[in-house]
Protein backbone atom coordinates (compact mmCIF):
# COMPACT_ATOMS: atom_id res chain seq x y z
CA UNK A 1 0.00 0.00 0.00
CA UNK A 2 2.92 2.23 0.66
CA UNK A 3 3.99 1.77 -3.19
CA UNK A 4 1.04 2.84 -4.15
CA UNK A 5 0.83 6.35 -2.24
CA UNK A 6 4.38 6.77 -3.28
CA UNK A 7 2.99 5.95 -7.55
CA UNK A 8 0.11 8.66 -6.55
CA UNK A 9 2.99 10.98 -5.27
CA UNK A 10 4.76 10.72 -8.08
CA UNK A 11 2.00 10.69 -10.41
CA UNK A 12 0.88 14.05 -8.87
CA UNK A 13 4.45 15.07 -9.43
CA UNK A 14 3.58 14.85 -13.16
CA UNK A 15 1.07 17.67 -12.95
CA UNK A 16 2.88 20.17 -14.72
CA UNK A 17 3.83 17.93 -17.08
CA UNK A 18 -0.29 17.58 -17.46
CA UNK A 19 -0.68 21.45 -17.61
CA UNK A 20 1.89 22.10 -19.99
CA UNK A 21 0.30 19.54 -22.09
CA UNK A 22 -2.84 21.15 -22.11
CA UNK A 23 -1.51 24.42 -22.71
CA UNK A 24 -0.08 23.02 -26.24
CA UNK A 25 -3.60 21.88 -27.04
CA UNK A 26 -5.28 24.98 -26.57
CA UNK A 27 -8.05 25.87 -28.56
CA UNK A 28 -8.21 21.97 -29.94
CA UNK A 29 -11.24 21.33 -27.54
CA UNK A 30 -11.36 20.02 -24.36
CA UNK A 31 -8.48 18.77 -22.42
CA UNK A 32 -8.52 14.60 -23.97
CA UNK A 33 -8.36 12.61 -20.58
CA UNK A 34 -6.05 10.32 -22.76
CA UNK A 35 -2.87 13.11 -22.12
CA UNK A 36 -2.87 12.26 -18.40
CA UNK A 37 0.19 10.49 -17.76
CA UNK A 38 -0.06 7.05 -18.26
CA UNK A 39 1.31 5.77 -15.16
CA UNK A 40 -1.29 7.92 -13.55
CA UNK A 41 -4.25 6.07 -15.62
CA UNK A 42 -3.04 2.40 -14.87
CA UNK A 43 -1.79 3.22 -11.13
CA UNK A 44 -5.24 4.97 -10.63
CA UNK A 45 -7.67 2.09 -11.65
CA UNK A 46 -4.97 -0.79 -10.01
CA UNK A 47 -5.01 1.38 -7.20
CA UNK A 48 -8.91 1.02 -6.76
CA UNK A 49 -8.91 -2.91 -7.02
CA UNK A 50 -6.46 -3.47 -4.39
CA UNK A 51 -7.32 -1.00 -2.30
CA UNK A 52 -11.04 -2.39 -1.90
CA UNK A 53 -9.82 -5.54 -1.89
CA UNK A 54 -7.47 -4.75 0.78
CA UNK A 55 -10.23 -2.74 2.73
CA UNK A 56 -12.27 -5.82 3.09
CA UNK A 57 -9.46 -7.55 4.95
CA UNK A 58 -9.31 -7.59 8.82
CA UNK A 59 -7.52 -5.17 10.55
CA UNK A 60 -4.72 -6.28 13.05
CA UNK A 61 -5.16 -5.27 16.70
CA UNK A 62 -2.22 -4.67 18.67
CA UNK A 63 -4.59 -5.11 22.44
CA UNK A 64 -4.57 -8.37 24.23
CA UNK A 65 -7.56 -10.84 23.25
CA UNK A 66 -9.38 -11.48 26.12
CA UNK A 67 -11.74 -14.48 25.62
CA UNK A 68 -15.06 -14.92 27.36
CA UNK A 69 -14.25 -17.58 29.53
CA UNK A 70 -11.74 -15.65 30.90
CA UNK A 71 -13.61 -13.25 32.15
CA UNK A 72 -16.07 -15.55 33.77
CA UNK A 73 -13.33 -17.00 35.56
CA UNK A 74 -12.27 -14.06 36.88
CA UNK A 75 -15.50 -13.03 37.99
CA UNK A 76 -16.37 -15.90 39.98
CA UNK A 77 -13.08 -15.49 41.38
CA UNK A 78 -12.69 -12.01 42.39
CA UNK A 79 -15.93 -10.35 42.53
CA UNK A 80 -17.05 -9.17 46.11
CA UNK A 81 -20.58 -9.82 45.57
CA UNK A 82 -20.33 -13.65 45.58
CA UNK A 83 -17.48 -14.09 48.42
CA UNK A 84 -20.16 -12.17 50.62
CA UNK A 85 -22.10 -15.64 49.46
CA UNK A 86 -19.43 -17.37 50.81
CA UNK A 87 -19.12 -15.43 53.89
CA UNK A 88 -23.00 -15.89 54.36
CA UNK A 89 -22.79 -19.63 53.96
CA UNK A 90 -19.77 -20.03 56.58
CA UNK A 91 -22.05 -18.19 59.26
CA UNK A 92 -24.79 -20.28 58.72
CA UNK A 93 -22.17 -23.71 59.53
CA UNK A 94 -20.82 -21.43 62.19
CA UNK A 95 -24.42 -20.69 63.68
CA UNK A 96 -25.75 -24.33 63.64
CA UNK A 97 -22.93 -25.63 65.67
CA UNK A 98 -24.68 -23.52 68.52
CA UNK A 99 -27.72 -25.41 67.90
CA UNK A 100 -26.70 -28.53 70.12
CA UNK A 101 -25.51 -26.41 73.34
CA UNK A 102 -26.74 -26.90 76.69
CA UNK A 103 -28.14 -23.92 78.99
CA UNK A 104 -25.19 -22.54 81.88
CA UNK A 105 -25.51 -24.33 84.82
CA UNK A 106 -26.76 -22.47 87.90
CA UNK A 107 -25.38 -22.35 91.52
CA UNK A 108 -27.25 -20.72 94.36
CA UNK A 109 -26.29 -20.39 98.32
CA UNK A 110 -26.85 -18.53 101.44
CA UNK A 111 -28.91 -18.89 104.96
CA UNK A 112 -31.19 -22.06 104.79
CA UNK A 113 -33.89 -22.72 107.76
CA UNK A 114 -31.90 -20.35 109.92
CA UNK A 115 -34.09 -18.72 112.70
CA UNK A 116 -34.32 -14.72 113.15
CA UNK A 117 -33.06 -15.63 116.72
CA UNK A 118 -29.90 -17.14 116.44
CA UNK A 119 -27.63 -17.27 113.32
CA UNK A 120 -25.97 -20.45 114.78
CA UNK A 121 -28.72 -23.43 114.75
CA UNK A 122 -29.88 -22.72 110.78
CA UNK A 123 -27.63 -24.33 107.85
CA UNK A 124 -25.84 -22.61 105.12
CA UNK A 125 -27.07 -24.27 101.43
CA UNK A 126 -25.10 -24.44 98.25
CA UNK A 127 -27.30 -25.56 95.32
CA UNK A 128 -26.08 -26.19 91.64
CA UNK A 129 -28.62 -26.80 88.92
CA UNK A 130 -28.62 -28.17 85.28
CA UNK A 131 -31.02 -28.09 82.47
CA UNK A 132 -30.48 -31.19 80.00
CA UNK A 133 -31.90 -30.51 76.91
CA UNK A 134 -33.67 -32.83 74.87
CA UNK A 135 -31.21 -34.70 72.26
CA UNK A 136 -33.57 -35.03 69.34
CA UNK A 137 -34.76 -32.01 69.74
CA UNK A 138 -30.91 -30.41 69.27
CA UNK A 139 -30.52 -32.56 66.30
CA UNK A 140 -33.93 -30.85 64.79
CA UNK A 141 -33.21 -27.17 65.21
CA UNK A 142 -29.52 -28.39 63.94
CA UNK A 143 -30.64 -30.03 60.86
CA UNK A 144 -32.91 -26.58 60.28
CA UNK A 145 -30.69 -24.28 60.59
CA UNK A 146 -27.78 -26.45 58.40
CA UNK A 147 -31.27 -25.90 55.72
CA UNK A 148 -30.23 -22.59 55.11
CA UNK A 149 -27.03 -23.43 53.73
CA UNK A 150 -28.29 -24.85 50.33
CA UNK A 151 -30.26 -21.64 50.18
CA UNK A 152 -27.10 -18.97 50.22
CA UNK A 153 -25.60 -21.90 47.67
CA UNK A 154 -28.63 -21.57 44.96
CA UNK A 155 -28.74 -17.82 45.99
CA UNK A 156 -25.23 -17.34 45.01
CA UNK A 157 -25.41 -19.40 41.85
CA UNK A 158 -28.16 -17.02 40.70
CA UNK A 159 -26.44 -14.39 41.56
CA UNK A 160 -23.12 -15.52 39.28
CA UNK A 161 -25.74 -16.39 36.62
CA UNK A 162 -27.36 -12.78 36.69
CA UNK A 163 -23.54 -11.79 36.69
CA UNK A 164 -22.09 -14.10 34.30
CA UNK A 165 -24.82 -12.61 31.63
CA UNK A 166 -23.98 -8.92 32.35
CA UNK A 167 -20.65 -9.70 31.35
CA UNK A 168 -21.17 -11.74 28.43
CA UNK A 169 -24.33 -9.33 26.91
CA UNK A 170 -20.84 -6.59 27.11
CA UNK A 171 -19.11 -8.60 25.83
CA UNK A 172 -20.82 -9.07 22.60
CA UNK A 173 -21.48 -5.80 22.37
CA UNK A 174 -18.26 -4.90 22.71
CA UNK A 175 -17.32 -7.32 19.65
CA UNK A 176 -19.84 -6.40 17.88
CA UNK A 177 -18.29 -2.84 17.96
CA UNK A 178 -14.40 -3.84 17.34
CA UNK A 179 -16.33 -4.95 13.84
CA UNK A 180 -18.23 -1.96 13.66
CA UNK A 181 -14.57 -0.18 14.01
CA UNK A 182 -12.79 -2.01 11.74
CA UNK A 183 -15.62 -1.85 9.02
CA UNK A 184 -15.17 2.05 9.84
CA UNK A 185 -11.39 2.41 9.83
CA UNK A 186 -11.06 0.49 6.51
CA UNK A 187 -13.93 2.57 5.03
CA UNK A 188 -11.84 5.77 5.79
CA UNK A 189 -8.74 4.30 3.92
CA UNK A 190 -10.89 4.33 1.59
CA UNK A 191 -12.30 6.95 1.73
CA UNK A 192 -8.89 9.49 2.26
CA UNK A 193 -8.09 7.55 -1.12
CA UNK A 194 -10.59 8.83 -2.57
CA UNK A 195 -11.11 12.28 -1.61
CA UNK A 196 -6.58 12.28 -2.78
CA UNK A 197 -7.33 11.23 -5.87
CA UNK A 198 -10.56 13.67 -6.60
CA UNK A 199 -8.38 16.02 -5.74
CA UNK A 200 -5.85 14.68 -7.99
CA UNK A 201 -8.60 14.50 -11.43
CA UNK A 202 -9.59 18.29 -10.23
CA UNK A 203 -6.24 19.66 -11.48
CA UNK A 204 -7.13 17.97 -14.64
CA UNK A 205 -10.57 19.37 -14.63
CA UNK A 206 -12.04 15.77 -14.28
CA UNK A 207 -13.85 16.22 -11.35
CA UNK A 208 -16.19 19.20 -9.40
CA UNK A 209 -15.18 20.94 -6.26
CA UNK A 210 -18.45 20.30 -4.33
CA UNK A 211 -18.16 16.74 -5.28
CA UNK A 212 -14.93 16.63 -3.10
CA UNK A 213 -16.01 18.69 -0.44
CA UNK A 214 -19.25 16.37 -0.13
CA UNK A 215 -15.94 13.25 0.40
CA UNK A 216 -14.21 15.33 2.78
CA UNK A 217 -17.34 15.59 4.75
CA UNK A 218 -18.38 12.41 4.67
CA UNK A 219 -14.63 11.47 5.49
CA UNK A 220 -14.92 13.79 8.79
CA UNK A 221 -18.20 12.43 9.40
CA UNK A 222 -17.06 8.86 9.39
CA UNK A 223 -14.42 9.83 12.02
CA UNK A 224 -16.71 11.29 14.40
CA UNK A 225 -17.95 7.90 14.23
CA UNK A 226 -14.98 6.15 15.20
CA UNK A 227 -14.53 8.02 18.11
CA UNK A 228 -18.22 7.99 19.38
CA UNK A 229 -17.31 3.37 18.79
CA UNK A 230 -14.07 4.12 20.39
CA UNK A 231 -15.72 5.53 23.37
CA UNK A 232 -17.87 3.07 23.59
CA UNK A 233 -15.78 0.28 23.72
CA UNK A 234 -13.81 1.68 26.30
CA UNK A 235 -16.90 2.06 28.43
CA UNK A 236 -17.49 -1.61 27.66
CA UNK A 237 -14.24 -2.61 29.05
CA UNK A 238 -15.23 -0.59 32.15
CA UNK A 239 -17.75 -2.42 33.04
CA UNK A 240 -16.51 -5.65 32.62
CA UNK A 241 -13.59 -4.40 34.33
CA UNK A 242 -16.03 -3.49 37.07
CA UNK A 243 -17.13 -6.79 36.80
CA UNK A 244 -13.98 -8.53 37.16
CA UNK A 245 -13.01 -6.13 39.91
CA UNK A 246 -9.76 -5.20 38.31
CA UNK A 247 -8.45 -2.02 37.11
CA UNK A 248 -11.34 -0.08 35.44
CA UNK A 249 -8.42 1.39 32.96
CA UNK A 250 -7.39 -2.09 31.96
CA UNK A 251 -7.28 -2.42 28.02
CA UNK A 252 -8.03 -5.69 26.00
CA UNK A 253 -9.81 -6.45 22.95
CA UNK A 254 -13.15 -8.66 22.55
CA UNK A 255 -12.46 -11.95 20.47
CA UNK A 256 -14.67 -11.00 17.45
CA UNK A 257 -14.90 -14.84 16.40
CA UNK A 258 -18.22 -15.11 18.36
CA UNK A 259 -20.07 -17.88 16.76
CA UNK A 260 -24.09 -18.21 17.09
CA UNK A 261 -25.87 -21.60 18.69
CA UNK A 262 -28.93 -23.40 17.53
CA UNK A 263 -30.79 -22.79 20.74
CA UNK A 264 -33.91 -22.02 18.37
CA UNK A 265 -34.05 -25.74 17.65
CA UNK A 266 -34.25 -27.19 21.34
CA UNK A 267 -37.39 -27.89 22.81
CA UNK A 268 -38.35 -25.76 25.97
CA UNK A 269 -38.41 -28.22 28.75
CA UNK A 270 -40.10 -27.75 32.44
CA UNK A 271 -38.14 -30.26 33.90
CA UNK A 272 -34.66 -29.33 32.37
CA UNK A 273 -35.46 -25.48 33.42
CA UNK A 274 -36.40 -26.86 36.96
CA UNK A 275 -33.09 -28.68 37.15
CA UNK A 276 -31.13 -25.74 35.19
CA UNK A 277 -32.08 -23.02 37.34
CA UNK A 278 -30.64 -21.29 40.73
CA UNK A 279 -33.23 -19.22 41.25
CA UNK A 280 -35.73 -22.37 41.10
CA UNK A 281 -33.53 -24.62 42.99
CA UNK A 282 -33.90 -21.93 45.87
CA UNK A 283 -37.22 -22.16 45.76
CA UNK A 284 -36.67 -26.49 46.72
CA UNK A 285 -34.04 -25.47 49.33
CA UNK A 286 -36.69 -22.92 50.50
CA UNK A 287 -39.05 -25.98 50.50
CA UNK A 288 -37.03 -28.00 52.29
CA UNK A 289 -35.46 -25.65 55.22
CA UNK A 290 -39.14 -25.15 55.64
CA UNK A 291 -40.15 -28.98 56.09
CA UNK A 292 -36.63 -28.98 58.33
CA UNK A 293 -38.48 -26.18 60.33
CA UNK A 294 -41.65 -28.23 60.64
CA UNK A 295 -39.68 -31.16 62.15
CA UNK A 296 -38.06 -28.49 65.08
CA UNK A 297 -41.53 -27.42 65.78
CA UNK A 298 -42.54 -30.87 66.56
CA UNK A 299 -39.62 -31.73 68.28
CA UNK A 300 -40.75 -28.99 71.04
CA UNK A 301 -43.55 -31.23 71.74
CA UNK A 302 -40.62 -33.77 73.54
CA UNK A 303 -39.95 -32.43 77.20
CA UNK A 304 -36.43 -31.18 78.46
CA UNK A 305 -34.77 -32.40 81.95
CA UNK A 306 -33.19 -31.00 84.66
CA UNK A 307 -31.62 -31.61 87.31
CA UNK A 308 -30.81 -29.71 91.28
CA UNK A 309 -28.51 -30.84 93.67
CA UNK A 310 -28.18 -29.10 97.37
CA UNK A 311 -26.12 -29.54 99.97
CA UNK A 312 -26.61 -27.89 103.29
CA UNK A 313 -24.15 -27.57 106.23
CA UNK A 314 -25.42 -27.24 109.50
CA UNK A 315 -23.64 -24.45 112.08
CA UNK A 316 -24.93 -26.48 115.42
CA UNK A 317 -25.32 -29.78 116.57
CA UNK A 318 -27.82 -30.60 113.53
CA UNK A 319 -26.47 -33.18 110.95
CA UNK A 320 -25.77 -31.89 107.40
CA UNK A 321 -28.50 -32.64 104.89
CA UNK A 322 -28.79 -32.72 101.16
CA UNK A 323 -31.55 -32.71 98.19
CA UNK A 324 -31.43 -34.02 94.66
CA UNK A 325 -34.31 -33.59 92.57
CA UNK A 326 -35.05 -34.18 88.79
CA UNK A 327 -37.06 -31.75 86.30
CA UNK A 328 -39.00 -32.52 83.71
CA UNK A 329 -40.96 -30.14 81.33
CA UNK A 330 -44.23 -31.00 79.98
CA UNK A 331 -44.90 -29.10 76.78
CA UNK A 332 -47.88 -31.21 75.67
CA UNK A 333 -49.99 -29.33 77.93
CA UNK A 334 -52.63 -27.18 75.88
CA UNK A 335 -51.57 -23.86 77.40
CA UNK A 336 -48.03 -24.91 76.09
CA UNK A 337 -48.61 -26.44 72.77
CA UNK A 338 -50.24 -23.81 70.89
CA UNK A 339 -47.99 -21.96 69.77
CA UNK A 340 -45.67 -24.68 67.67
CA UNK A 341 -49.10 -26.69 66.49
CA UNK A 342 -49.46 -23.25 64.82
CA UNK A 343 -46.18 -22.67 63.55
CA UNK A 344 -46.56 -25.89 61.88
CA UNK A 345 -50.15 -25.34 60.05
CA UNK A 346 -48.41 -21.78 58.74
CA UNK A 347 -45.26 -23.39 57.26
CA UNK A 348 -47.64 -25.80 55.33
CA UNK A 349 -49.16 -22.56 53.93
CA UNK A 350 -45.51 -21.04 53.36
CA UNK A 351 -44.35 -24.22 51.64
CA UNK A 352 -47.37 -24.49 49.50
CA UNK A 353 -46.95 -20.52 48.51
CA UNK A 354 -43.53 -21.00 47.78
CA UNK A 355 -44.59 -23.79 45.79
CA UNK A 356 -46.71 -22.09 43.31
CA UNK A 357 -44.22 -19.48 42.99
CA UNK A 358 -42.16 -22.31 41.54
CA UNK A 359 -44.44 -23.27 39.27
CA UNK A 360 -45.33 -19.47 38.06
CA UNK A 361 -41.93 -18.82 37.30
CA UNK A 362 -40.97 -21.62 35.22
CA UNK A 363 -43.99 -21.11 33.34
CA UNK A 364 -43.03 -17.67 32.80
CA UNK A 365 -39.46 -19.26 31.73
CA UNK A 366 -40.66 -21.41 29.79
CA UNK A 367 -43.13 -19.06 27.58
CA UNK A 368 -39.82 -16.50 27.28
CA UNK A 369 -37.73 -18.92 26.12
CA UNK A 370 -40.26 -19.52 23.38
CA UNK A 371 -40.21 -16.23 22.72
CA UNK A 372 -36.58 -15.72 22.50
CA UNK A 373 -36.28 -18.94 20.37
CA UNK A 374 -39.02 -17.46 17.79
CA UNK A 375 -36.94 -14.05 17.90
CA UNK A 376 -33.54 -16.04 16.91
CA UNK A 377 -34.68 -17.64 14.06
CA UNK A 378 -36.59 -14.30 12.68
CA UNK A 379 -33.05 -12.75 13.36
CA UNK A 380 -30.82 -16.03 11.91
CA UNK A 381 -32.84 -15.41 8.51
CA UNK A 382 -32.49 -11.74 8.49
CA UNK A 383 -28.78 -12.35 9.18
CA UNK A 384 -28.61 -14.82 5.81
CA UNK A 385 -30.20 -12.39 3.78
CA UNK A 386 -27.67 -9.91 4.65
CA UNK A 387 -24.88 -11.59 3.82
CA UNK A 388 -26.32 -13.88 1.10
CA UNK A 389 -27.99 -10.96 -1.03
CA UNK A 390 -28.08 -7.52 1.21
CA UNK A 391 -24.00 -6.89 1.33
CA UNK A 392 -23.12 -8.29 -2.56
CA UNK A 393 -25.56 -6.32 -3.89
CA UNK A 394 -24.65 -3.05 -2.40
CA UNK A 395 -21.20 -3.82 -2.96
CA UNK A 396 -22.00 -4.60 -6.41
CA UNK A 397 -23.72 -1.25 -6.84
CA UNK A 398 -20.51 0.44 -5.43
CA UNK A 399 -17.97 -1.82 -7.72
CA UNK A 400 -19.71 -0.71 -10.29
CA UNK A 401 -20.08 2.73 -9.90
CA UNK A 402 -16.57 2.84 -9.03
CA UNK A 403 -15.70 1.16 -12.50
CA UNK A 404 -17.91 3.90 -14.53
CA UNK A 405 -16.12 6.74 -12.33
CA UNK A 406 -12.68 5.58 -13.85
CA UNK A 407 -14.47 5.45 -16.89
CA UNK A 408 -15.52 9.15 -16.55
CA UNK A 409 -19.10 8.22 -17.05
CA UNK A 410 -20.24 8.64 -13.76
CA UNK A 411 -20.20 11.11 -11.05
CA UNK A 412 -17.86 10.85 -7.92
CA UNK A 413 -21.40 11.74 -5.87
CA UNK A 414 -22.47 8.46 -7.18
CA UNK A 415 -19.51 6.67 -5.85
CA UNK A 416 -19.10 8.27 -2.58
CA UNK A 417 -23.50 6.87 -2.16
CA UNK A 418 -22.70 3.65 -3.23
CA UNK A 419 -19.50 3.55 -0.52
CA UNK A 420 -22.30 4.89 2.42
CA UNK A 421 -24.89 2.51 1.65
CA UNK A 422 -22.51 -0.51 1.27
CA UNK A 423 -21.07 0.90 4.69
CA UNK A 424 -24.87 0.90 6.35
CA UNK A 425 -25.60 -2.35 4.85
CA UNK A 426 -22.80 -3.28 6.56
CA UNK A 427 -23.66 -1.62 10.06
CA UNK A 428 -26.90 -2.70 10.21
CA UNK A 429 -25.75 -6.62 9.67
CA UNK A 430 -23.66 -5.98 12.92
CA UNK A 431 -26.67 -4.47 14.80
CA UNK A 432 -28.83 -8.03 13.36
CA UNK A 433 -25.97 -9.70 14.82
CA UNK A 434 -25.79 -7.94 18.12
CA UNK A 435 -29.49 -8.43 18.61
CA UNK A 436 -28.84 -12.16 17.49
CA UNK A 437 -25.80 -12.44 20.50
CA UNK A 438 -28.16 -10.21 23.40
CA UNK A 439 -30.63 -12.74 21.89
CA UNK A 440 -28.55 -15.48 22.77
CA UNK A 441 -27.26 -14.97 25.75
CA UNK A 442 -30.70 -14.12 27.32
CA UNK A 443 -31.95 -17.72 26.67
CA UNK A 444 -28.51 -18.69 28.47
CA UNK A 445 -29.66 -16.65 31.55
CA UNK A 446 -32.68 -17.87 31.39
CA UNK A 447 -31.42 -21.61 30.99
CA UNK A 448 -28.29 -20.92 33.27
CA UNK A 449 -25.53 -22.07 30.63
CA UNK A 450 -22.02 -21.13 30.83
Amino acid sequence: MKSFRRNIQRAMNNRQLAIDNRQRVKGKGQFPYCLLPNAYCKLLIAYWLLLTAYCLLPIASHAQVLPLDSILNRIEKNNPMLKMYDEQINAVNNYSLGAKSWMPPTVSTGPWQTPYSSFKDGMWMITGEQMIPNASKQKANYNYMQGMVPIEQQGKGAKKNEMFAMAKQNYCERAVLQKKYNVLLQTDSLLNYIVQAAQLRYTYNKEKLNNIYKAQADLYELRNMETMLLGDMKMKNVELNTLMNQDKSSMFDADTTLHPHNYELQLPDTTLISSSRSDIKQFDASIGMLKLQQQYEKSKRLPDYGVSVSHMQAFGMMPNQFSAMGVVTIPIVPWASKEYKSNIKGLDNTANAISFQKQSLINETAGLIAALQTQMKSTKQQLVNYSSNIIPAYYKTYQTSMIAYEQNTEDLFVVLDGLKMYRMAKMNEFDQLNTLLKLQVDYEKQMEIR
